[in-house]
């Protein structure tokens, strides 16, 4: 499954609710299951912790630059 559309079915249960199981084709993605093993697999080689690390640098940055006094 590529990587964008394993994404749009983890964002779609985040968002509604619904369980692993209930992604299907119907609803334009595939296996549930497959979208679960690749965000797992994500999480435990800490691409979420880095993409935190870096947000939240984009967001001190920004506020230093737009911050009192600017």
């Amino acid at each position: 499954m590529p990587d964008r559309q394993c994404l749009q079915g983890v964002l779609y249960v985040l968002h509604t609710g619904i369980d692993w199981e209930g992604l299907s084709q119907e609803l334009g993605f595939r296996s549930g299951m497959t979208c679960w093993r690749r965000i797992k697999r994500s999480i435990n080689a800490g691409v979420f912790d880095d993409l935190h690390r870096i947000l939240l640098a984009q967001l001190n940055a920004a506020t230093r630059s737009t911050g009192p006094g600017r």
